[in-house]
């Protein structure tokens, strides 16, 4: 689902949901889904500074659904759901029911827009690349800690899906 928050910038929703298709297909995501939310700066900067602690806005940031879950496409397995039954906990249930949610991405499209203008390609193109870049990560990736396979991987699929920019 891709969700508009923000009145700065016209969201092509027909070109994204392309992308995230394309997205969907070069990570072999299968069954497993995700939410896209555009917003401006105060509400990235205040969503930094509630579950980050840093008050500042920032372009992307990633909410998984249950870190527990998360592994990368290549070891992802598609299991057919389990039959529900009444006497499961609520917390079952919901596991149940989101078991190929990954989480929500949410784009500070003022960033997006001011970094595109800096790297001198589209708005459009920043937003294809970060929402790639916030994918990898609800799919467990994190390039602060791991040895460059976050950045490698990055780097591969913005090539293969034409999103330019180093």
């Amino acid at each position: 689902m891709i969700l508009n928050q923000q009145e700065k910038y016209l969201v092509n929703f027909p070109r994204l949901g392309e992308y995230v298709g394309e997205l969907r297909r070069a990570l072999r995501l299968g069954r497993r889904d995700y939410n896209v939310c555009f917003v401006d700066d105060s509400e990235i900067k205040r969503l930094n500074s509630l579950y980050r602690g840093e008050d500042r806005a920032t372009d992307v940031l990633s909410f998984p659904w249950d870190s527990q879950q998360r592994q990368p496409p290549s070891r992802a397995r598609s299991r057919p759901a389990r039959p529900r039954h009444e006497n499961r906990s609520v917390k079952e249930r919901a596991a149940l029911e989101f078991k190929n949610f990954l989480g929500d991405i949410v784009i500070s499209v003022d960033t997006a827009k001011r970094s595109a203008r800096r790297e001198g390609h589209s708005t459009l193109n920043e937003i294809r690349w970060l929402i790639l870049h916030g994918l990898l990560h609800l799919l467990g990736y994190d390039h602060e800690s791991d040895q460059g396979q976050m950045t490698k991987l990055e780097l591969g699929l913005r090539r293969r899906l034409g999103v330019a920019g180093d």
